[in-house]
Protein backbone atom coordinates (compact mmCIF):
# COMPACT_ATOMS: atom_id res chain seq x y z
CA UNK A 1 0.00 0.00 0.00
CA UNK A 2 3.26 2.25 0.57
CA UNK A 3 6.56 2.47 0.16
CA UNK A 4 9.06 5.08 1.10
CA UNK A 5 12.04 6.41 -0.50
CA UNK A 6 14.32 7.91 2.46
CA UNK A 7 16.86 8.71 -0.46
CA UNK A 8 14.68 10.22 -2.29
CA UNK A 9 12.84 12.00 0.39
CA UNK A 10 9.36 11.21 -0.66
CA UNK A 11 6.62 8.55 0.41
CA UNK A 12 4.81 6.48 -2.39
CA UNK A 13 1.21 5.43 -1.67
CA UNK A 14 -1.05 3.28 -3.60
CA UNK A 15 -4.63 3.20 -4.28
CA UNK A 16 -4.91 0.20 -1.88
CA UNK A 17 -3.79 2.45 0.90
CA UNK A 18 -6.92 3.91 0.73
CA UNK A 19 -9.61 1.90 -0.21
CA UNK A 20 -11.82 0.73 2.36
CA UNK A 21 -9.03 0.36 4.86
CA UNK A 22 -9.86 1.41 8.14
CA UNK A 23 -8.64 5.16 9.47
CA UNK A 24 -6.14 3.66 12.30
CA UNK A 25 -4.78 1.53 10.00
CA UNK A 26 -4.52 4.25 7.63
CA UNK A 27 -2.75 6.53 10.50
CA UNK A 28 -0.49 3.94 11.14
CA UNK A 29 0.59 3.18 7.77
CA UNK A 30 1.82 7.14 7.58
CA UNK A 31 3.46 7.03 10.34
CA UNK A 32 5.13 3.86 9.57
CA UNK A 33 6.48 5.06 6.42
CA UNK A 34 7.41 8.33 8.17
CA UNK A 35 9.54 6.37 10.47
CA UNK A 36 12.09 5.08 7.52
CA UNK A 37 12.95 8.95 7.66
CA UNK A 38 13.79 8.81 10.84
CA UNK A 39 15.55 5.17 10.78
CA UNK A 40 17.62 6.30 7.98
CA UNK A 41 18.72 10.01 8.80
CA UNK A 42 18.01 10.71 13.01
CA UNK A 43 18.91 7.33 14.32
CA UNK A 44 22.23 7.47 15.98
CA UNK A 45 24.44 3.61 15.30
CA UNK A 46 24.28 3.33 18.84
CA UNK A 47 19.68 3.58 18.89
CA UNK A 48 19.86 1.14 16.21
CA UNK A 49 22.27 -1.32 17.84
CA UNK A 50 20.37 -0.89 21.20
CA UNK A 51 16.90 -1.54 19.39
CA UNK A 52 18.60 -4.87 17.83
CA UNK A 53 19.54 -6.28 20.72
CA UNK A 54 16.18 -5.77 22.18
CA UNK A 55 14.03 -7.00 19.44
CA UNK A 56 16.56 -10.29 19.53
CA UNK A 57 17.76 -9.48 15.62
CA UNK A 58 20.53 -11.41 13.69
CA UNK A 59 22.21 -11.17 10.42
CA UNK A 60 20.72 -14.30 8.82
CA UNK A 61 21.98 -14.68 5.33
CA UNK A 62 18.94 -17.68 4.96
CA UNK A 63 15.92 -14.53 5.25
CA UNK A 64 14.95 -13.40 2.34
CA UNK A 65 15.32 -9.99 4.23
CA UNK A 66 18.74 -10.74 5.37
CA UNK A 67 17.68 -10.47 9.12
CA UNK A 68 15.93 -13.03 11.67
CA UNK A 69 15.30 -12.87 15.56
CA UNK A 70 15.22 -14.81 17.99
CA UNK A 71 12.15 -13.72 19.76
CA UNK A 72 8.38 -15.17 18.67
CA UNK A 73 6.17 -12.81 21.03
CA UNK A 74 6.94 -9.60 21.28
CA UNK A 75 5.78 -7.75 18.27
CA UNK A 76 2.66 -5.89 16.98
CA UNK A 77 2.57 -7.22 13.72
CA UNK A 78 3.36 -10.56 11.50
CA UNK A 79 5.34 -7.70 9.26
CA UNK A 80 6.94 -6.91 12.16
CA UNK A 81 8.39 -10.20 12.98
CA UNK A 82 8.98 -10.68 9.51
CA UNK A 83 11.32 -8.43 7.94
CA UNK A 84 14.16 -6.64 9.85
CA UNK A 85 15.13 -4.19 12.34
CA UNK A 86 13.94 -0.90 9.85
CA UNK A 87 10.22 -2.56 9.89
CA UNK A 88 10.37 -4.06 13.79
CA UNK A 89 10.39 -0.17 14.67
CA UNK A 90 8.59 1.16 11.91
CA UNK A 91 5.56 -1.03 13.09
CA UNK A 92 6.59 -0.03 16.78
CA UNK A 93 6.42 3.78 16.15
CA UNK A 94 2.96 3.56 14.76
CA UNK A 95 1.61 1.62 17.21
CA UNK A 96 2.97 3.76 20.55
CA UNK A 97 1.05 6.58 18.88
CA UNK A 98 -2.50 5.03 17.21
CA UNK A 99 -2.46 1.42 19.30
CA UNK A 100 -0.63 2.49 22.42
CA UNK A 101 -2.85 -0.10 24.08
CA UNK A 102 -1.49 -2.89 21.80
CA UNK A 103 1.84 -2.22 21.67
CA UNK A 104 1.91 -2.28 25.64
CA UNK A 105 0.73 -5.87 25.65
CA UNK A 106 3.20 -6.81 23.14
CA UNK A 107 6.04 -5.37 24.59
CA UNK A 108 6.41 -3.35 27.70
CA UNK A 109 10.07 -3.13 26.64
CA UNK A 110 9.43 -1.55 23.39
CA UNK A 111 6.90 0.98 24.65
CA UNK A 112 9.37 2.05 27.08
CA UNK A 113 12.04 2.45 24.42
CA UNK A 114 10.38 4.18 21.90
CA UNK A 115 8.46 6.14 24.56
CA UNK A 116 12.23 7.28 26.17
CA UNK A 117 14.55 7.16 23.39
CA UNK A 118 12.44 8.45 20.69
CA UNK A 119 9.34 10.42 21.75
CA UNK A 120 11.32 11.78 24.87
CA UNK A 121 8.52 11.38 27.45
CA UNK A 122 5.59 12.02 25.25
CA UNK A 123 2.57 9.55 25.03
CA UNK A 124 -0.32 8.94 23.44
CA UNK A 125 -3.67 7.23 24.81
CA UNK A 126 -6.69 5.91 22.77
CA UNK A 127 -10.35 6.26 23.58
CA UNK A 128 -13.30 6.13 22.48
CA UNK A 129 -16.38 7.69 23.74
CA UNK A 130 -18.70 6.35 26.51
CA UNK A 131 -22.06 5.75 25.17
CA UNK A 132 -19.59 3.23 22.28
CA UNK A 133 -18.16 1.45 24.93
CA UNK A 134 -19.47 -1.93 26.60
CA UNK A 135 -17.97 -4.17 29.55
CA UNK A 136 -16.28 -8.00 28.71
CA UNK A 137 -16.19 -10.24 31.91
CA UNK A 138 -13.80 -12.82 32.57
CA UNK A 139 -12.84 -14.68 35.41
CA UNK A 140 -10.26 -16.73 33.69
CA UNK A 141 -8.28 -14.30 31.76
CA UNK A 142 -5.83 -15.50 29.50
CA UNK A 143 -2.64 -13.56 28.64
CA UNK A 144 -0.75 -16.42 28.02
CA UNK A 145 0.74 -16.74 24.66
CA UNK A 146 0.28 -20.25 22.50
CA UNK A 147 3.02 -22.17 23.08
CA UNK A 148 6.36 -22.87 20.47
CA UNK A 149 6.16 -25.31 17.60
CA UNK A 150 7.56 -28.37 18.48
CA UNK A 151 6.92 -31.18 16.03
CA UNK A 152 5.47 -30.68 12.60
CA UNK A 153 4.05 -33.29 10.22
CA UNK A 154 4.00 -32.72 6.52
CA UNK A 155 2.41 -35.12 4.14
CA UNK A 156 2.35 -34.84 0.48
CA UNK A 157 0.00 -37.58 -0.78
CA UNK A 158 -0.28 -38.24 -4.45
CA UNK A 159 1.21 -39.80 -7.90
CA UNK A 160 3.97 -37.58 -10.11
CA UNK A 161 1.24 -36.61 -12.64
CA UNK A 162 -1.46 -35.97 -10.33
CA UNK A 163 -2.46 -33.18 -8.21
CA UNK A 164 -1.69 -34.22 -4.35
CA UNK A 165 -3.14 -33.56 -0.93
CA UNK A 166 -0.93 -31.44 1.74
CA UNK A 167 -1.81 -32.57 5.03
CA UNK A 168 0.00 -30.03 7.51
CA UNK A 169 -0.23 -31.10 11.30
CA UNK A 170 1.75 -28.89 13.62
CA UNK A 171 1.95 -29.78 17.31
CA UNK A 172 2.54 -26.81 20.21
CA UNK A 173 4.63 -27.03 23.31
CA UNK A 174 2.09 -26.63 26.03
CA UNK A 175 2.44 -27.33 30.05
CA UNK A 176 -1.25 -26.07 30.18
CA UNK A 177 -3.33 -27.29 26.94
CA UNK A 178 -5.84 -24.77 27.44
CA UNK A 179 -3.28 -21.71 28.29
CA UNK A 180 -1.10 -22.78 25.87
CA UNK A 181 -2.65 -23.90 23.30
CA UNK A 182 -3.97 -22.12 20.29
CA UNK A 183 -7.93 -21.21 17.87
CA UNK A 184 -5.62 -21.27 14.59
CA UNK A 185 -3.07 -20.88 12.45
CA UNK A 186 -1.38 -19.15 9.63
CA UNK A 187 1.28 -19.75 7.25
CA UNK A 188 2.13 -18.73 3.88
CA UNK A 189 4.21 -21.21 1.71
CA UNK A 190 6.71 -20.34 -0.76
CA UNK A 191 8.69 -22.15 -3.60
CA UNK A 192 12.50 -22.01 -4.63
CA UNK A 193 10.58 -19.75 -7.71
CA UNK A 194 8.48 -17.08 -5.46
CA UNK A 195 5.21 -19.15 -6.40
CA UNK A 196 2.95 -19.06 -2.75
CA UNK A 197 -0.16 -20.69 -1.53
CA UNK A 198 -1.89 -19.53 1.92
CA UNK A 199 -3.27 -21.94 4.53
CA UNK A 200 -5.20 -22.09 7.68
CA UNK A 201 -4.78 -24.72 10.14
CA UNK A 202 -7.67 -25.67 12.89
CA UNK A 203 -7.54 -27.26 15.91
CA UNK A 204 -7.93 -30.86 16.03
CA UNK A 205 -7.98 -33.55 18.91
CA UNK A 206 -5.77 -36.24 20.13
CA UNK A 207 -7.92 -38.27 17.75
CA UNK A 208 -7.00 -35.88 14.64
CA UNK A 209 -10.90 -35.04 14.43
CA UNK A 210 -11.02 -31.06 13.67
CA UNK A 211 -12.86 -29.85 16.93
CA UNK A 212 -15.43 -27.13 17.25
CA UNK A 213 -15.12 -23.34 16.01
CA UNK A 214 -12.93 -21.26 18.54
CA UNK A 215 -11.92 -24.14 21.09
CA UNK A 216 -8.58 -24.16 21.52
CA UNK A 217 -5.81 -26.91 20.96
CA UNK A 218 -2.31 -27.28 21.03
CA UNK A 219 -2.34 -29.80 17.67
CA UNK A 220 -3.40 -28.15 14.40
CA UNK A 221 -3.82 -29.67 11.25
CA UNK A 222 -4.34 -27.78 7.63
CA UNK A 223 -5.25 -29.43 4.37
CA UNK A 224 -4.74 -28.80 0.84
CA UNK A 225 -4.56 -29.34 -2.79
CA UNK A 226 -1.71 -29.39 -4.53
CA UNK A 227 -1.90 -28.80 -8.38
CA UNK A 228 0.40 -31.26 -10.68
CA UNK A 229 1.39 -28.20 -12.49
CA UNK A 230 2.72 -27.01 -9.13
CA UNK A 231 6.92 -26.06 -8.91
CA UNK A 232 8.64 -29.36 -7.96
CA UNK A 233 10.86 -29.23 -5.34
CA UNK A 234 11.27 -28.13 -1.76
CA UNK A 235 8.52 -25.52 -0.99
CA UNK A 236 9.00 -23.35 2.48
CA UNK A 237 7.14 -21.59 4.84
CA UNK A 238 7.86 -17.30 5.47
CA UNK A 239 6.59 -18.23 8.60
CA UNK A 240 3.65 -19.53 10.65
CA UNK A 241 1.60 -17.60 13.51
CA UNK A 242 -0.71 -19.07 15.72
CA UNK A 243 -3.27 -16.99 17.79
CA UNK A 244 -5.42 -18.23 20.67
CA UNK A 245 -8.95 -16.48 21.51
CA UNK A 246 -7.83 -13.66 23.72
CA UNK A 247 -5.95 -12.59 20.76
CA UNK A 248 -2.36 -13.63 22.05
CA UNK A 249 -0.18 -14.30 19.09
CA UNK A 250 2.97 -16.26 18.36
CA UNK A 251 5.02 -15.68 15.28
CA UNK A 252 7.94 -18.54 14.18
CA UNK A 253 9.95 -18.44 11.11
CA UNK A 254 11.54 -21.77 9.31
CA UNK A 255 14.18 -21.06 11.94
CA UNK A 256 12.49 -22.05 14.65
CA UNK A 257 11.07 -25.54 13.72
CA UNK A 258 11.96 -28.46 11.52
CA UNK A 259 10.33 -28.12 8.40
CA UNK A 260 10.75 -30.53 4.88
CA UNK A 261 8.44 -30.37 2.06
CA UNK A 262 9.12 -31.85 -1.40
CA UNK A 263 6.84 -31.56 -4.13
CA UNK A 264 7.34 -34.78 -6.66
CA UNK A 265 6.03 -32.85 -9.84
CA UNK A 266 6.50 -34.36 -13.34
CA UNK A 267 4.58 -31.76 -15.26
CA UNK A 268 5.93 -28.41 -12.98
CA UNK A 269 5.41 -25.25 -14.64
CA UNK A 270 7.29 -22.34 -13.66
CA UNK A 271 6.42 -19.73 -16.74
CA UNK A 272 3.86 -16.92 -15.71
CA UNK A 273 0.85 -16.59 -18.23
CA UNK A 274 1.90 -13.83 -21.12
CA UNK A 275 -0.35 -11.23 -22.26
CA UNK A 276 -0.45 -10.71 -25.92
CA UNK A 277 0.44 -7.54 -26.92
CA UNK A 278 -2.25 -5.00 -28.08
CA UNK A 279 -4.85 -7.73 -27.47
CA UNK A 280 -7.16 -5.93 -24.76
CA UNK A 281 -10.63 -4.33 -26.11
CA UNK A 282 -13.44 -3.50 -23.88
CA UNK A 283 -17.15 -3.82 -24.80
CA UNK A 284 -20.29 -3.34 -23.62
CA UNK A 285 -23.79 -4.64 -23.80
CA UNK A 286 -27.42 -4.67 -22.30
CA UNK A 287 -27.46 -7.67 -19.42
CA UNK A 288 -29.98 -10.32 -20.73
CA UNK A 289 -31.48 -10.47 -17.45
CA UNK A 290 -32.12 -6.83 -16.73
CA UNK A 291 -32.62 -4.02 -19.46
CA UNK A 292 -31.82 -1.12 -16.92
CA UNK A 293 -28.11 -3.03 -16.62
CA UNK A 294 -25.20 -2.43 -18.94
CA UNK A 295 -22.16 -4.81 -19.02
CA UNK A 296 -18.38 -3.79 -19.95
CA UNK A 297 -17.01 -6.83 -21.28
CA UNK A 298 -13.08 -6.97 -20.88
CA UNK A 299 -11.15 -9.67 -23.65
CA UNK A 300 -7.55 -10.33 -24.03
CA UNK A 301 -5.92 -12.76 -25.34
CA UNK A 302 -2.71 -15.23 -23.01
CA UNK A 303 -0.03 -17.55 -23.97
CA UNK A 304 -0.04 -20.09 -21.66
CA UNK A 305 1.90 -23.28 -21.53
CA UNK A 306 -0.27 -25.32 -19.30
CA UNK A 307 -3.60 -24.19 -17.23
CA UNK A 308 -5.24 -20.87 -16.34
CA UNK A 309 -6.37 -20.14 -13.11
CA UNK A 310 -7.78 -17.10 -12.86
CA UNK A 311 -8.07 -13.14 -14.65
CA UNK A 312 -8.72 -10.07 -12.47
CA UNK A 313 -8.77 -6.52 -13.98
CA UNK A 314 -8.85 -3.00 -12.01
CA UNK A 315 -11.14 -0.83 -13.82
CA UNK A 316 -11.04 3.22 -12.90
CA UNK A 317 -14.02 5.82 -14.34
CA UNK A 318 -12.76 9.24 -14.11
CA UNK A 319 -14.86 10.92 -11.71
CA UNK A 320 -12.01 12.19 -9.19
CA UNK A 321 -13.86 11.60 -5.95
CA UNK A 322 -14.02 7.52 -6.89
CA UNK A 323 -12.04 4.28 -6.85
CA UNK A 324 -11.29 1.62 -9.04
CA UNK A 325 -13.66 -0.85 -9.71
CA UNK A 326 -12.03 -4.42 -9.44
CA UNK A 327 -13.01 -7.72 -10.68
CA UNK A 328 -12.15 -11.38 -11.75
CA UNK A 329 -13.47 -13.73 -14.48
CA UNK A 330 -12.22 -17.25 -15.78
CA UNK A 331 -10.57 -18.04 -18.33
CA UNK A 332 -11.66 -19.52 -21.70
CA UNK A 333 -11.87 -23.33 -21.65
CA UNK A 334 -8.29 -23.58 -24.06
CA UNK A 335 -6.82 -21.18 -21.69
CA UNK A 336 -5.99 -18.41 -23.70
CA UNK A 337 -8.28 -16.01 -23.23
CA UNK A 338 -9.44 -14.07 -20.57
CA UNK A 339 -13.01 -12.20 -19.94
CA UNK A 340 -13.80 -9.91 -17.51
CA UNK A 341 -17.53 -8.72 -17.00
CA UNK A 342 -18.65 -5.76 -14.43
CA UNK A 343 -22.21 -5.25 -14.33
CA UNK A 344 -23.05 -1.33 -14.20
CA UNK A 345 -26.65 -0.91 -13.55
CA UNK A 346 -28.01 2.75 -14.28
CA UNK A 347 -27.04 4.01 -10.51
CA UNK A 348 -23.29 3.22 -11.63
CA UNK A 349 -21.41 6.88 -12.39
CA UNK A 350 -21.30 8.22 -16.06
CA UNK A 351 -17.85 8.76 -17.19
CA UNK A 352 -15.48 7.16 -19.60
CA UNK A 353 -13.81 3.73 -18.06
CA UNK A 354 -10.33 2.53 -18.66
CA UNK A 355 -8.59 -0.22 -17.63
CA UNK A 356 -4.77 0.28 -16.09
CA UNK A 357 -4.30 -2.85 -14.42
CA UNK A 358 -4.91 -6.76 -15.25
CA UNK A 359 -3.58 -9.54 -13.28
CA UNK A 360 -3.20 -13.40 -14.96
CA UNK A 361 -2.43 -16.64 -12.79
CA UNK A 362 -2.52 -20.23 -13.64
CA UNK A 363 -2.90 -23.06 -11.39
CA UNK A 364 0.61 -23.49 -10.75
CA UNK A 365 -0.23 -19.65 -8.91
CA UNK A 366 2.98 -18.35 -11.20
CA UNK A 367 1.49 -14.78 -11.76
CA UNK A 368 1.76 -11.69 -14.55
CA UNK A 369 0.94 -8.17 -14.19
CA UNK A 370 0.06 -5.66 -17.10
CA UNK A 371 -0.11 -2.30 -16.40
CA UNK A 372 -1.93 0.24 -19.35
CA UNK A 373 -0.39 3.74 -18.58
CA UNK A 374 0.63 4.88 -21.95
CA UNK A 375 4.13 5.56 -20.90
CA UNK A 376 7.01 4.76 -23.58
CA UNK A 377 6.96 0.73 -21.80
CA UNK A 378 3.69 0.32 -21.70
CA UNK A 379 0.63 0.36 -24.19
CA UNK A 380 -2.25 2.67 -23.58
CA UNK A 381 -5.10 2.11 -21.68
CA UNK A 382 -8.38 0.88 -23.10
CA UNK A 383 -11.45 2.90 -22.61
CA UNK A 384 -15.08 3.03 -23.38
CA UNK A 385 -17.80 5.44 -22.56
CA UNK A 386 -20.53 4.72 -20.25
CA UNK A 387 -23.72 6.64 -19.46
CA UNK A 388 -26.38 5.70 -17.18
CA UNK A 389 -29.73 7.50 -16.21
CA UNK A 390 -29.34 7.72 -12.53
CA UNK A 391 -26.01 7.94 -11.18
CA UNK A 392 -24.83 7.61 -7.97
CA UNK A 393 -21.73 8.95 -6.41
CA UNK A 394 -22.40 10.22 -2.87
CA UNK A 395 -21.78 7.57 -0.07
CA UNK A 396 -24.14 6.24 2.67
CA UNK A 397 -24.88 7.38 5.67
CA UNK A 398 -25.55 6.98 9.63
CA UNK A 399 -26.54 8.72 12.14
CA UNK A 400 -23.75 8.85 15.12
CA UNK A 401 -25.99 10.19 17.87
CA UNK A 402 -28.11 7.17 17.55
CA UNK A 403 -26.08 4.23 17.99
CA UNK A 404 -26.73 1.30 20.24
CA UNK A 405 -24.27 -1.32 21.84
CA UNK A 406 -25.65 -3.39 24.62
CA UNK A 407 -23.68 -6.77 26.01
CA UNK A 408 -24.75 -9.65 27.69
CA UNK A 409 -22.12 -12.08 29.43
CA UNK A 410 -23.63 -15.79 28.49
CA UNK A 411 -22.77 -17.49 31.19
CA UNK A 412 -23.36 -14.59 33.66
CA UNK A 413 -22.67 -16.91 36.28
CA UNK A 414 -19.15 -17.79 36.06
CA UNK A 415 -18.29 -15.27 33.07
CA UNK A 416 -15.36 -16.69 30.77
CA UNK A 417 -15.44 -13.59 28.39
CA UNK A 418 -17.87 -15.27 25.88
CA UNK A 419 -20.60 -12.11 25.11
CA UNK A 420 -23.62 -11.40 23.40
CA UNK A 421 -23.07 -7.88 21.60
CA UNK A 422 -25.51 -5.91 20.06
CA UNK A 423 -25.03 -3.00 17.42
CA UNK A 424 -27.53 -1.43 15.68
CA UNK A 425 -27.50 2.29 14.00
CA UNK A 426 -29.97 4.23 11.64
CA UNK A 427 -28.46 4.18 7.84
CA UNK A 428 -29.62 5.52 4.78
CA UNK A 429 -28.53 6.32 0.95
CA UNK A 430 -29.04 8.87 -1.88
CA UNK A 431 -29.85 6.32 -4.51
CA UNK A 432 -28.41 2.83 -5.18
CA UNK A 433 -28.83 1.67 -1.39
CA UNK A 434 -26.43 0.49 1.46
CA UNK A 435 -24.91 -3.07 0.63
CA UNK A 436 -22.09 -3.68 3.55
CA UNK A 437 -21.13 -2.27 6.71
CA UNK A 438 -17.42 -2.83 8.55
CA UNK A 439 -18.40 -3.07 12.10
CA UNK A 440 -14.64 -2.69 13.87
CA UNK A 441 -14.95 -3.19 17.85
CA UNK A 442 -11.60 -2.45 19.60
CA UNK A 443 -10.63 -4.81 23.02
CA UNK A 444 -8.81 -3.58 26.09
CA UNK A 445 -5.33 -4.32 24.29
CA UNK A 446 -5.93 -2.68 21.45
CA UNK A 447 -6.63 -5.61 18.82
CA UNK A 448 -9.61 -4.65 16.25
CA UNK A 449 -11.95 -7.49 15.65
CA UNK A 450 -13.87 -6.95 12.45
CA UNK A 451 -17.53 -7.94 11.85
CA UNK A 452 -19.42 -7.68 8.84
CA UNK A 453 -23.42 -6.62 8.20
CA UNK A 454 -25.83 -6.77 5.44
CA UNK A 455 -29.08 -5.71 4.62
CA UNK A 456 -31.56 -8.20 4.37
CA UNK A 457 -31.76 -6.70 0.62
CA UNK A 458 -28.20 -7.30 0.09
CA UNK A 459 -28.28 -9.68 -2.95
CA UNK A 460 -30.68 -7.62 -5.04
CA UNK A 461 -29.10 -5.17 -7.66
CA UNK A 462 -31.08 -2.68 -6.73
CA UNK A 463 -33.22 -1.68 -2.95
CA UNK A 464 -36.51 -3.06 -2.10
CA UNK A 465 -37.17 -0.31 -0.28
CA UNK A 466 -36.71 3.86 -0.86
CA UNK A 467 -32.99 3.54 0.56
CA UNK A 468 -33.67 7.12 1.19
CA UNK A 469 -35.61 6.34 4.57
CA UNK A 470 -33.82 5.88 7.97
CA UNK A 471 -33.66 1.69 8.79
CA UNK A 472 -32.00 0.53 11.25
CA UNK A 473 -28.97 -1.96 10.40
CA UNK A 474 -27.87 -4.62 13.29
CA UNK A 475 -25.68 -7.21 14.33
CA UNK A 476 -25.48 -9.39 17.02
CA UNK A 477 -21.55 -10.85 17.48
CA UNK A 478 -20.97 -13.28 19.90
CA UNK A 479 -17.83 -12.98 21.44
CA UNK A 480 -15.77 -15.92 21.87
CA UNK A 481 -14.66 -17.80 25.37
CA UNK A 482 -11.25 -16.37 26.73
CA UNK A 483 -12.43 -12.46 25.34
CA UNK A 484 -10.44 -10.31 27.14
CA UNK A 485 -12.20 -8.30 30.05
CA UNK A 486 -12.45 -4.80 30.39
CA UNK A 487 -13.53 -1.83 28.56
CA UNK A 488 -14.52 -3.06 24.51
CA UNK A 489 -15.84 -0.09 22.49
CA UNK A 490 -16.86 0.23 18.44
CA UNK A 491 -13.64 1.58 17.13
CA UNK A 492 -14.94 1.81 13.06
CA UNK A 493 -17.82 1.95 10.96
CA UNK A 494 -17.53 1.89 7.23
CA UNK A 495 -20.31 1.47 5.15
CA UNK A 496 -20.83 0.50 1.63
CA UNK A 497 -23.51 1.37 -1.39
CA UNK A 498 -24.22 -0.66 -4.09
CA UNK A 499 -22.38 1.81 -6.34
CA UNK A 500 -19.25 1.19 -4.24
CA UNK A 501 -18.80 4.72 -2.38
CA UNK A 502 -17.95 4.46 0.90
CA UNK A 503 -17.60 6.37 4.37
CA UNK A 504 -15.59 5.18 7.19
CA UNK A 505 -16.81 6.52 10.47
CA UNK A 506 -13.83 6.36 13.26
CA UNK A 507 -14.87 7.00 16.67
CA UNK A 508 -11.05 6.67 18.43
CA UNK A 509 -9.49 9.42 19.93
CA UNK A 510 -5.88 9.79 20.19
CA UNK A 511 -4.56 12.04 23.42
CA UNK A 512 -1.66 13.12 23.02
CA UNK A 513 0.82 14.34 26.68
CA UNK A 514 3.58 16.48 26.15
CA UNK A 515 5.82 16.13 29.27
CA UNK A 516 7.21 19.07 29.71
CA UNK A 517 10.94 18.53 30.56
CA UNK A 518 11.48 21.46 32.38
Amino acid sequence: PAVAWPQSEYVEFMESAFKKRSEDYMHRLIIHEKAHFLWEHLFDDQLKADWITLGGWYRDPDAASGWSTTKTAEFVSTYAHLKNPNEDMAETISYFIITPDRLMARSMAKYEFVRDRIMQGDIYIARIREDLTFEVYNLFPDYVYPGKIRSVDITVAGEPDEDKTLTLDIELHALDADAEGATGAFTRIGSEVGTRFDLHLQPVDEFGNYVSRGETATRLRGEYTLSKYFKAGYWLPWYVSTKDAAGNQRYQRKSDFGWSMYVDNNLEDYTAPEYVPWSLTMSSSVWEDDATVQVIHVDWLVNEDRAMLNCYVRMNNAVPDTYSHDEHGDPSAAGDECRVDFLMPNYMPSSTYSINFIRMKDEARNTSYVHFTGDAADEPPATIELVTTNPDTEPPEIDVNRIQVSAIPTNPEAPNGETEVTVSFPQRDNISGLVLAFLRLRDPQGGTHTYLIYPDDRSSLYPREDPTVWRDLERVVILPPGSLPGTWGIAEIIVEDRATNFRDYNFVEIVHFDVDGG
